[in-house]
């Protein structure tokens, strides 16, 4: 198994204060949706390219995904540079990738990887 380095703890403090915030909202925004008008719901699964290259760092970002109600991550290419991930409702999937890049993706690098 790898070797466990965290790099940055208050990073890794505020990347899990960060989530568990997003899925309290999340929760919330899932609700509302459901409950209201399914059929406007527009799912879509996103192509995410990876800065990534711990398994560790991978996998947390991968769960951290799936923890937060609303999307699910998918697949993980073969050379591990992409994940694909599911949206329950992706207006713009761009915007989806540069959220799950800059709130999740980027701490995890900072904290695992530099």
């Amino acid at each position: 198994p790898e070797a466990v380095r965290i790099q940055r703890p208050l990073t890794l403090v505020r990347f899990i204060a960060v989530v568990l915030y997003d899925i309290v909202v999340a929760n919330l925004v899932v609700a509302r949706r459901i409950l209201g008008r399914p059929e406007a719901l527009r799912p879509a699964f996103v192509s995410v390219p990876l800065d990534l290259k711990s398994d560790l760092a991978i996998s947390l970002l991968a769960n951290t995904i799936c923890l937060t109600p609303g999307t699910l991550s998918a697949r993980l290419a073969q050379d591990r540079t992409q994940l694909l991930v599911h949206g329950l409702h992706v207006p713009d999937s761009a915007q989806l990738v540069a959220d799950i890049k800059r709130r999740y993706e980027a701490p995890l690098k900072e904290v695992f990887e530099c």
